[in-house]
């Protein structure tokens, strides 16, 4: 019996022994913690990816209008940049100090569980979190640096450090996507869903409040996202792309008027001068909101942004240049400033001239490159035959399992021209032709027939229009005004030009004098003029800054060679596209004002 219980014993201690090998602590590899905290991190708001890009974005906005900005004290103020400097370096301190609370209660999940090398580990995901808070205050200092930075003789913003930024940026996106593509379910973005409408698109929630989607935490405010203006509107082409395209992410495009005519005036010279039609593009900014309920997008497509002077576009070429996304997120940051709505870039469009209509890989890599990072699906892209009669247009999209479309998948094709005859209707409806005396406003009163008036349209020669400047019209009298302002200046802005604003099929302006005030009675300001030796863009841009909102052109005077430059102004900025400017020899004019006289 002794000798039955010691064995019965023995055979206990072995089976527990083995019980405890097989139930022991789970042992976990370093790098599934690893992988596991950076999707974590994507989930803070302070912290993403989207947020670190979006305050770069912000910082390096600033830093631009900073460097050309006549009067940076008054811009520093205007736009609160001290304030912003204080809270987000409040909130970054925060960060710092609540890192080791963030990571210990990240690690509660491997509570009782073993992890290899648990000291490397815990020090990787510190430095991921360091990592991105350093390249945050990296930011803010770059920005106080401009700030401090004297009116003249100032050391400017640091473009080598802002390269290195931008690239550290790229890098830890990379990472992210790497991470992002190891995941089994991505993680879906915060929504409020709007009710179907019965297929109509999204409409108002139950308490009669337009439905939103809920964008991404960045340094500035949050801004409705809503297309309740745009849906009913008789200014607005509506596409369903159901009907064009299989399983398109996106159910329905809005295009305004003024956007297709401006998309279709880039294009008009390939139908004239077909033998040097080259590919040629731009970007286009709208609003869009999502219907989770059905997993579909709606979108605007409202303002044309074109490319910068560092632009590259030949016959099988598209290059945008890097300048175009300054220009873009400085005139996002002024509609959703102006319209406390969220815009952003909706979509690219390119042309193929004589190629046909087709998306290829090239294509496809743009695509993925402009795409939104937490809703990449709401992206379109329009690309047109310019040499085909009705300028073939395909719309292409994402499908809902984020492929994109290809051209077999396209149902059927648009004509540019068909869309430009509605553009041209519907803004021809919205100006009445006549209007009774006591309705006349600013703009209509004294209007001028600028086809039968004796003036000189400064832009008739341009290759290209713009529906917000498609005539800059001189009198007599503002061209001798133009001579006398030369005399004994040397460069910089020598007179404010004063007028009238013409809103017909297309706007036009009036020039009729030039002083140095800002006002002149029974006259707008419309405009500028520069004298400077060499005609660039960003010396103009430097002399007219601190008025550039105010702006619909500037008449640009180069001393060199006496050759008088009008320039647009497109979005908010001077256009960087010389086929929109009007050029004209100052003499040729004094010529013209002797004629008739």
């Amino acid at each position: 019996m002794l000798l039955t219980a010691v064995l019965l014993a023995c055979v206990l201690q072995a089976t527990a022994r083995k019980n405890n090998q097989q139930n022991g602590p789970q042992t976990v590899e370093t790098a599934e913690v690893v992988d596991n905290f950076r999707q974590h991190v994507e989930g803070l708001p302070y912290l993403s990816e989207a947020t670190v890009q979006a305050l770069n974005d912000e910082v390096v906005a600033h830093i631009e209008k900073l460097h050309n900005w006549k009067d940076r004290e008054a811009y520093a103020k205007d736009n609160d940049l001290q304030g912003f400097l204080a809270r987000e370096r409040e909130e970054l301190q925060k960060q710092k100090d609540g890192l080791n609370t963030l990571l210990d209660e990240f690690m509660k999940q491997y509570d009782g569980k073993v992890i290899a090398d648990s000291a490397a580990c815990r020090d990787s995901l510190q430095r991921i979190v360091s990592d991105k808070l350093g390249l945050l205050e990296t930011n803010l200092n770059l920005l106080e640096r401009e700030m401090n930075a004297k009116e003249e003789g100032g050391s400017g913003p640091s473009w080598p450090l802002i390269g290195g930024i931008v690239g550290g940026i790229v890098l830890l996106l990379l990472v992210w996507a790497l991470v992002s593509a190891r995941k089994k379910k991505p993680v879906p973005a915060p929504v409020v869903t709007p009710p179907s409408n019965n297929g109509n698109g999204p409409s108002t929630n139950k308490t009669g409040e337009p439905a939103i989607v809920v964008r991404r935490k960045t340094a500035t405010i949050l801004k409705k996202q809503s297309l309740e203006d745009v849906m009913d509107s008789p200014h607005y082409m509506k596409i369903d792309l159901e009907d064009c395209c299989f399983e398109s992410a996106v159910r329905r495009m809005y295009i305004k008027d003024s956007c297709v005519v401006d998309i279709y005036n880039m294009y008009a010279r390939d139908q004239q001068n077909p033998a040097n039609a080259k590919e040629y593009g731009c970007m286009v900014l709208g609003r869009w909101v999502y219907d989770s309920e059905n997993s579909e997008y709606y979108v605007s497509l409202e303002q044309v942004v074109l490319p910068g002077d560092d632009a590259v576009f030949d016959e099988y070429e598209l290059n945008f240049g890097g300048k175009i996304k300054l220009k873009i997120l400085e005139q996002l940051r002024k509609l959703r400033r102006d319209t406390n709505l969220q815009y952003d870039l909706t979509c690219w469009v390119h042309s193929h001239p004589g190629l046909t209509v087709f998306f290829s890989n090239a294509d496809s890599n743009v695509q993925d490159q402009l795409k939104h990072p937490q809703h990449p699906k709401f992206l379109t892209a329009l690309v047109i035959d310019t040499l085909t009669p009705t300028m073939e247009t395909g719309v292409f999209t994402y499908h809902r399992d984020m492929t994109l479309n290809t051209k077999n998948d396209l149902k059927k094709l648009y004509s540019l021209k068909e869309w430009y005859q509605w553009a041209q209707q519907s803004i021809k409806e919205d100006t009445p032709a006549t209007l009774p005396p006591s309705t006349k406003t600013e703009e209509t009163a004294n209007v001028v027939d600028t086809q039968t008036a004796d003036l000189f349209n400064t832009l008739a020669d341009a290759k290209e229009h713009t529906t917000a400047c498609f005539s800059i019209n001189l009198n007599k009298d503002i061209v001798v005004d133009l001579c006398m302002a030369l005399s004994g200046q040397t460069n910089g802005v020598a007179g404010i030009v004063h007028g009238q604003i013409i809103k017909k099929d297309l706007t036009e302006y009036v020039a009729e004098r030039l002083s140095s005030n800002d006002k002149e009675e029974g006259l707008q300001q419309l405009g500028c003029f520069v004298v400077t030796q060499h005609f660039s863009i960003p010396t103009v841009r430097k002399a007219v800054a601190d008025k550039l909102e105010k702006l619909k052109f500037v008449l640009v005077y180069t001393t060199a060679d006496g050759e008088l430059t009008s320039v647009p102004i497109m979005g908010g900025d001077l256009c960087a596209d010389d086929s929109y400017y009007g050029k004209q020899r100052l003499e040729d004019l004094k010529l013209w004002t002797k004629k008739g006289r």
